[in-house]
This record gives C-alpha cells, sequence and structure tokens, in this order.
C-alpha cells in the first residue's frame, strides 16, 4: 500500500512551491514588525515569511486535493500504482494543494470593490503542473456499451454484437 498521509516530506513538497511560505504557530500569525530593513539576514528571512500558514491548515488542503485528485483520475486510492510512480501522483498533489492555498491568500479587489482571482496567476501556473502531472494516471471508465449490428451479407461475422 502507497503511503499518502500527510507528512514533513509532503509539508515540505508543498512549501517548495510556495516561494518564502513557511509553518507557523496560529498564535503568531497576527504579528507585525515595526521595523522594516530591506537587508535581511537568513534568520530574518525566515521569520519574515511571506505568507505563514499553520500545519493544521496545510494538512487540511494537501488532503482536499489528494480528494481531488482521486476524483480527477478516477481513482479510490494510488494502492495500484508503483513506488515511483505513486511518489508522481504524490507530488501532483502537492502542486495542486499548493495552488489552493496560493489562490486562498493571493486576491485582489477590483474597481466595483468585488474580490476577484488574477486571470494568470502562480496558483493557476501551479494547478495547470498539477493537472499535467496527474494526467497519465487518469483511469479510463466505459460509461456504456452500443452494439452496432451489422447487416447479414456483411463479412464481419457480427463481430460488433454485444
Amino acid at each position: 500500500m502507497n503511503n499518502v498521509n500527510y507528512n514533513d516530506d509532503i509539508r515540505d513538497m508543498i512549501l517548495a512551491n510556495l516561494d518564502g511560505w513557511r509553518i507557523g504557530d496560529s498564535a503568531h500569525l497576527d504579528e507585525i514588525d515595526e521595523i522594516i530593513d530591506p537587508f535581511m539576514t537568513e534568520d530574518e528571512a525566515t521569520r519574515k515569511a511571506n505568507k505563514i500558514i499553520t500545519e493544521k491548515e496545510c494538512q487540511l488542503f494537501y488532503e482536499e486535493a489528494l480528494d481531488l485528485a482521486y476524483m480527477h483520475t478516477n481513482r479510490l486510492n494510488i494502492d495500484d500504482l508503483s513506488e515511483v510512480e505513486s511518489k508522481v501522483y504524490i507530488r501532483g498533489v502537492c502542486k495542486w494543494a499548493a495552488s489552493n492555498l496560493w489562490n486562498k491568500y493571493n486576491i485582489r479587489v477590483n474597481n466595483e470593490d468585488m474580490e476577484d482571482t488574477y486571470i494568470q496567476s502562480y496558483g493557476g501556473l501551479l494547478y495547470k503542473s498539477a493537472l499535467k502531472t496527474l494526467q497519465p494516471f487518469i483511469n479510463q471508465r466505459v460509461a456504456s456499451l452500443t452494439s452496432l449490428n451489422s447487416d447479414k451479407s456483411d463479412d464481419y461475422s457480427n463481430v460488433w454484437d454485444v
């Protein structure tokens, strides 16, 4: 059975797609630093992330993306995939989760004071990349069978009769 449970590696794959984002404590999400220095040390860059999200939120978005990927690929699980294939599948799920996180926190307000997402955004690019990654894993399902009756004079020997 392939392991699809949320773990540190999956969290790191999601954050790798979100430049400068990090996991933080929910109690410190509203902190604002008074001093703004254009030259940051590595420690300050870690503390002053582009976005700070909670571990629980990252896990929720991963699990939601996994469900969406299962639906998109007509699967209930990925147990039939090899280890390498399952890693590629999970990378696609992580990109989908990153896309959804990006879109949650990056909105704009247009002139009519209505929220709107950017037409071509980084979240959209992540989403397209996720779908492209998951494309080879789509299970095809036959929706219906139709029989074609050939004329008795044909030489087809009724191969299309179902």
